[in-house]
């Protein structure tokens, strides 16, 4: 049923038949390379990939973490991430956008980014551990009603975007909270290790 469904979503998207290249996300800061379709049928160990081929299709999946979709204004390049809160404080983000400028020699103020939805700062609390792996203090939200401090992931990327030479006005970052909207999303905080997953997924046009 999954695979059903995958190929409706694909071609629901205008690309029916397009290989989805996934990767086994280990929760890392490893942007991986795809150079040919043959990283369809592979399994490629990383959490986000970068391409300038076309008629292929680049997904992550998410359940609370934050997906990240980039490409250029031309449509010359593509890039999918997957950033957990180790991911993050890894700066997979930044380094993924660098690679983009390393090997393709895009220029980052032509980059769009669309941060999709993921688990909001209203509830993902988080421990010692995750607040010392975080330099900005301001990322640290802490109410007087929360047992814990709060992690805005969502903005941590965000700035890790704008650092790396994206402008401000070419990110878009969802609203949306994945463990509040039970009615539209998957949720690991939410529903635990039976919780689903969403596919996001970006490729450029043949």
């Amino acid at each position: 049923m999954i695979h059903i469904n995958r190929s409706r979503f694909i071609a629901a998207l205008g690309a029916p038949g397009w290989p989805i290249i996934k990767l086994k996300q280990i929760h890392s800061s490893l942007v991986c390379d795809v150079d040919d379709t043959y990283a369809a049928s592979e399994a490629i160990e990383g959490d986000a990939v970068v391409t300038a081929i076309r008629g292929v299709m680049l997904g992550v999946q998410t359940a609370d973490c934050v997906p990240i979709l980039v490409t250029d204004v031309q449509g010359r390049v593509a890039a999918a991430i997957h950033a957990g809160w180790r991911g993050t404080a890894m700066r997979i983000a930044e380094l993924t956008v660098a690679r983009l400028i390393g090997k393709f020699r895009v220029d980052p103020q032509t980059l769009i980014a669309a941060i999709g939805p993921h688990i909001g700062v209203c509830c993902y609390e988080v421990g010692t551990d995750v607040v010392d792996a975080f330099s900005d203090d301001e990322l640290i939200e802490r109410r007087p009603e929360w047992p814990k401090p709060h992690l805005n992931l969502g903005e941590s990327n965000r700035r890790q975007l704008l650092s790396a030479g994206i402008p401000g006005g070419r990110i878009e970052t969802s609203s949306l909270c994945t463990k509040c909207r039970q009615d539209l999303f998957h949720s690991y905080r939410r529903d635990g290790s039976r919780m689903g997953h969403m596919l996001s997924v970006i490729g450029l046009n043949p």
